[in-house]
């Protein structure tokens, strides 16, 4: 008789010890800011690599396998799986952030952590696009460090959205009306020949009822100078 309570007191104790994992849920961080990835997608990734197991012990499914595998979605940047209490998993997710988008040879964009991200139907956060002849060195190299500048100026993020590059030395910048151009020449000095450049518009340009300059282009390739041309 002791020793069936024993038994009996040991399967309970195994039970408790080892519950099964009774749901499963998937949270997408930041979905307020973009909503590029669904948690039904991650749930069918998941459920094709054996790795939604509601209903099998917690002691044989393993979180990190989880965020191995979600890690794997061109979309995500960041996850985190870990129990909750009655043996409920949480999945908390964030998404990639693009920068910028790239369309030379090869379309894609560059994310926040300056890696190759690929174009889907579902990103459309408005970023500045640079299309022409620029390879993958340049464009994570010195054309990523000058639109996240462009980008973090107040004055000209709202003005440009388009880069053309001619070639690695002949960059030019189109108002996002398309009404003129700037033609920037190297990336080098860049920064502080459009400085000069915001100097004459806040002196000049702004008088204009247009509000924009009377050119079609705008030569900044020379230190010191700025060279209109209707």
């Amino acid at each position: 008789m002791v020793v069936a309570v024993i038994g009996i007191g040991l399967t309970v104790s195994r039970r408790a010890a080892d519950p099964v994992c009774s749901k499963i849920s998937i949270i997408i961080k930041d979905s307020l800011q973009r909503q590029y990835v669904t948690p039904l997608e991650l749930q069918q990734q998941l459920q094709q690599a054996g790795l939604w197991q509601i209903g099998e012990p917690l002691s044989k499914i393993s979180c990190q396998a989880i965020e191995q595998n979600l890690l794997t979605h061109p979309m995500l940047r960041r996850v985190q799986c870990y129990e909750l209490h009655r043996g409920e998993l949480r999945i908390v997710v964030r998404q990639r952030q693009p920068v910028m988008l790239v369309k030379g040879d090869e379309h894609y964009y560059l994310d926040s952590d300056r890696k190759l991200m690929p174009v889907r139907a579902s990103v459309s956060t408005p970023v500045p696009v640079v299309s022409g002849r620029i390879g993958k060195q340049q464009a994570t190299g010195e054309m990523y460090d000058f639109v996240v500048w462009l980008s973090a100026n107040r004055f000209w993020r709202d003005k440009v959205h388009t880069i053309r590059v001619v070639n690695p030395k002949m960059v030019e910048l189109v108002d996002d009306t398309n009404h003129y151009t700037i033609i920037l020449g190297s990336l080098d000095g860049s920064r502080e020949r459009l400085t000069d450049l915001q100097k004459l518009y806040e002196e000049g340009f702004e008088q204009l009822n247009t509000g924009y300059p009377p050119y079609k282009q705008i030569d900044l390739q020379y230190s010191n100078q700025i060279i209109g041309r209707k």
